[in-house]
């Protein structure tokens, strides 16, 4: 519960079992404060720890990089106009090329969350990254949401993943398609 104490906010969190007031470490304080992110598109919160990058590769479809400074994690959103009209017929265009691109497809499967159809999977690159993305498809936008992680997935980071995952909002589509064009709306 939060409070107004004269020029400053006070987070009560209460009492633990002994009766004593519950305190957080430095640490705790920082994994549970959270950062908002909202381009007109889409909205989504972040883990504080968590901090904006520039990307190495500047395209016109990736529209946030967050990196983990303590387990080296990245994340990367990106939205890019798409033909595929369903999850399905996406799974099956990306499973064929990251197959191509001798990709180790570890896990697979299809979601429901927040009434959007979701595709999830996790793969490993031939360079040892694994990599796990998340993609929703909606109006002919692909929104793609992924993890890189290198040498074993960081629960933490795993962890942090998921929650930004479950914060994503769609407000309206980044891209209008028309046939085999689009156009940035």
């Amino acid at each position: 519960m939060v409070k107004v104490n004269k020029d400053r906010f006070v987070l009560e969190l209460g009492n633990d079992e002994n009766g004593e007031p519950k305190t957080l470490s430095a640490e705790e304080t920082l994994r549970q404060m959270k950062k908002g992110y909202n381009n007109g598109y889409f909205y989504l919160e972040y883990p504080f720890l968590w901090q904006e990058m520039k990307s190495e590769e500047e395209d016109e479809f990736t529209h946030l990089v967050l990196l983990n400074k303590t387990n080296n994690a990245i994340v990367k959103i990106s939205t890019q106009p798409c033909l595929a009209n369903t999850v399905e017929e996406l799974k099956e265009l990306v499973e064929t090329d990251l197959k191509s691109k001798e990709c180790e497809i570890q896990q697979s499967g299809m979601e429901n969350f927040d009434n959007y159809g979701i595709w999830d999977v996790i793969y490993l690159t031939k360079e040892g990254l694994e990599i796990e993305q998340y993609a929703i498809l909606k109006d002919n936008n692909l929104y793609s949401l992924e993890l890189y992680t290198k040498n074993n997935r960081d629960q933490v980071a795993v962890k942090s993943f998921v929650e930004v995952i479950q914060t994503f909002k769609i407000l309206k589509p980044v891209y209008k398609v028309n046939g085999d064009s689009y156009e940035r709306i």
